[in-house]
């Protein structure tokens, strides 16, 4: 029997169409490596393991009876992997080039590196910045809520994590990659223990390059391989638009204490708030005038307004980040 080269792990919830999409983009554009596909399905009321069995049916599929969240869904799949490297892949990916092969080569290539990820690209063709970027601290966060990473676009020392005064247009060693892609050689993963279960949704892409880079490996961002990557498929089912935001900020506090300490978490909250609260005096600050004008929708700024509030109330323990999990 050949040995697998890759294993691609998905975490399904509820993207029936875009799982359909992403699986028949592996099929129509892999080749020169050998792969098994792995979709373990947290529990989808929407046809979504109804239309694998049907469409797919040489692909794994683990069904499961609750939404087990990100870190656990993947881990449990890993228990089924045979392949040499891992590729973590969103559902609600679509690849364009022939990138299982290229980052498999990458990493076979060049033995000092963990982990490697590639390109991703929103719908309008235009570069996603958290595909690379650098691991969160209090004071990139600040500078992102307090917008100083657009006053000074250019200037690395008030960037966000993101990164924005790069442009993301060539290769290079990083950070941290987003989860939405990254292979990894499955001795790693099996040694840190795969992703961290402290987490639910957001965050554990995080924790696991971090994990990579302090065991010793490098982490590559690999341009030559693209993929489109139509973001928030499964957050945006939660009604509450402005909760994503603030899990978000529960999932970086989390990798502070975790990995840092108590301090750099309580450090982080006080970044979260000053940041926050800035955003909101701009955007109040502003908004008569754009009423005025009318040159955008004043739904858009209510969003914003209630957002950065919600994240303010969040960073002084007024904002529960707990999941119903009755309606995921």
């Amino acid at each position: 029997m050949d040995t697998i080269n890759v294993s691609v792990v998905i975490v399904n919830w509820n993207t029936e169409d875009l799982l359909h999409k992403c699986l028949k983009s592996i099929k129509d554009n892999t080749s020169g490596v050998r792969y098994e596909i792995i979709v373990i399905d947290n529990n989808s009321a929407d046809g979504s393991t109804e239309m694998m069995k049907r469409e797919f049916p040489d692909c794994k599929l683990i069904e499961s009876r609750e939404n087990l969240g990100f870190a656990k869904g993947n881990n449990r799949a890993l228990k089924e992997a045979s392949g040499e490297y891992i590729l973590f892949l969103n559902p609600d990916t679509e690849l364009i080039t022939n990138a299982l092969y290229g980052m498999f080569k990458f990493l076979e290539n060049k033995p000092e590196y963990g982990a490697v990820g590639c390109k991703l690209l929103n719908e309008d063709g235009s570069i996603q910045f958290t595909c690379a970027r650098k691991f969160p601290t209090p004071f990139n966060q600040f500078c992102f809520l307090s917008l100083l990473d657009r006053l000074f676009p250019k200037t690395e020392f008030f960037s966000s994590s993101e990164m924005s005064y790069w442009d993301h247009c060539g290769s290079r060693n990083i950070d941290c990659l987003s989860g939405a892609c990254i292979m990894a050689r499955k001795t790693i993963i099996d040694w840190i223990g795969g992703f961290s279960e402290d987490y639910f949704m957001y965050g554990e892409d995080v924790d696991l390059c971090y994990a990579i880079k302090t065991s010793g490996w490098l982490i590559y961002y690999l341009t030559d391989e693209q993929i489109y990557h139509y973001s928030g498929a499964s957050s945006s089912q939660i009604n509450d638009k402005s909760f994503s935001a603030v899990l978000q900020r529960d999932s970086n506090q989390i990798f502070m204490k975790k990995n840092y300490n108590t301090m750099k978490a309580i450090e982080y909250r006080v970044s979260v708030f000053l940041g926050s609260l800035i955003r909101v005096i701009v955007i109040a600050t502003f908004l008569p005038f754009v009423v005025i004008r009318k040159s955008y929708s004043i739904n858009l700024y209510k969003y914003s307004l209630k957002k950065y509030f919600n994240l303010i109330l969040w960073s002084l323990r007024m904002k529960s980040t707990q999941i119903n999990v009755k309606y995921l």
